[in-house]
């Protein structure tokens, strides 16, 4: 293979990404690398702003085969995380779809709109009150024209994310214990 050939394939997986909420992110032959150095969060897994920062890259970027996250010391995580966040980057993608729903300009404020609800429930990540959502969402209808569809089909929305979140609740406390089983 000639020289240029190979090059030419070498540039396919390296992307240097836009910066992603302030920090300089890049996946680059199947790892993707976070320098978190500029950000004031804990810049570890253990947050719920870091996962959502982390999958919501994966969302945009692909599933990688190693995540790297740099802050004073590097953090490396491979396999098993990777496979929690992929599964989270979908809810997080998900999420993101329905919040950038193109409303009426009345129904901007609503509390019955799908984006509405979708960008409370990945606010709150990873403990939304879907209960409290969704009792919001039936007290609220004015009773407009079409209202009472956009109530019920965002109803149905809590519903599916909080199935979707329940079910990634499971898995990843089957994988903990997986982990710390002896």
């Amino acid at each position: 293979m000639n020289m240029f050939l190979f090059k030419e394939k070498i540039k396919v997986f390296k992307t240097k990404a836009k910066e992603a909420n302030g920090r300089d992110v890049t996946f680059d032959d199947g790892m993707l690398f976070i320098d978190c150095r500029e950000c004031a969060g804990a810049s570890m897994l253990g947050n719920a702003e870091c996962v959502k920062c982390v999958s919501e890259n994966i969302a945009d970027r692909g599933q990688p085969s190693r995540l790297l996250m740099r802050k004073e010391n590097d953090i490396e995580y491979s396999d098993v995380v990777i496979s929690m966040l992929t599964e989270i980057s979908k809810i997080s993608s998900l999420m993101r779809t329905a919040s950038s729903e193109k409303l009426a300009a009345g129904c901007k404020g609503c509390q019955c709109s799908l984006p509405n609800n979708a960008r409370q429930i990945w606010d709150s990540f990873p403990e939304p009150r879907f209960d409290i959502l969704r009792l919001e969402t039936e007290r609220s209808s004015p009773g407009k024209e079409g209202c009472e569809e956009c109530m019920w089909k965002t109803i149905g929305f809590i519903d599916r994310a909080e199935t979707l979140f329940s079910e990634l609740k499971k898995r990843c406390a089957k994988t903990a214990f997986r982990l710390t089983e002896v």
